[in-house]
């Protein structure tokens, strides 16, 4: 497990639909399963009233679904191919991604997105 920034030295906003071509690039996977306690954008509240005990979707479905959410604030997002887990990114505190998945994927998210410090920590 790594913790990467939700937000970059820009101040631009690291988020899902961001990560879907990361996810594309090192994994393929068919459905995720997906908790949001706390999103913002198009159909935000929606989509934490209907995963708010979780959602499962298809992958094509869950990218027409949060397409128009910019940041997630809390949430859970797990990916599937052929019943087995391949991924976890979980969104918290709009601070950080936790990222569970292939030593590959974790290793590239860091480098992309940098490893999250607590901000006492920073210089």
């Amino acid at each position: 497990m790594v913790r990467i920034n939700q937000h970059g030295r820009a101040g631009e906003l690291f988020d899902v639909n961001r990560f879907l071509l990361d996810l594309d690039r090192f994994l393929q996977f068919e459905r995720w399963e997906i908790r949001v306690e706390q999103c913002l954008g198009a159909e935000s509240s929606h989509i934490e009233q209907a995963s708010s005990s979780g959602l499962s979707l298809s992958d094509a479905a869950f990218r027409d679904l949060y397409r128009g959410i910019y940041q997630t604030i809390d949430g859970q997002f797990l990916g599937f191919a052929a019943g087995k887990q391949l991924f976890e990114l979980r969104a918290v505190d709009s601070s950080y991604w936790e990222i569970i998945g292939p030593q590959e994927f974790e290793t590239h998210m860091v480098a992309t997105y940098g490893a999250w410090a607590p901000s006492w920590s920073r210089p």
